[in-house]
């Protein structure tokens, strides 16, 4: 049988983790804004720079975008571990009180 096991304290570190890394794609994302290519030479090679952000922007985008729902879904995951755990240990507790 699989032993299947829930860290609240890692769920709350997780929901830390992806806050910062939002932030940080939020800045990354401006920061790209605020630098992109600026006329380094050869129109292929300007191209290719802007090309190359579009697609960068697009993936932080996208990565932002998934970040941000799992930020708003993790404090209902954790709230339902809690409630979980806590109506386990009510069992145990009111079942052996019951014995007694």
């Amino acid at each position: 049988m699989a032993d299947f096991t829930v860290s609240l304290d890692e769920l709350r570190k997780l929901k830390k983790k992806l806050a910062d890394s939002e932030t940080q794609l939020e800045e990354a994302l401006r920061r790209m804004k605020d630098t992109g290519p600026k006329n380094l030479g050869r129109r292929s090679l300007d191209k290719a720079c802007e090309d190359f952000e579009d697609d960068w922007e697009s993936g932080l985008s996208k990565i932002k975008e998934r970040i941000k729902v799992l930020n708003e879904a993790l404090p209902h995951i954790l709230k339902a571990y809690e409630q979980t755990e806590e109506e386990i240990n009510d069992a145990v507790n009111g079942a052996g009180r019951g014995t007694k």
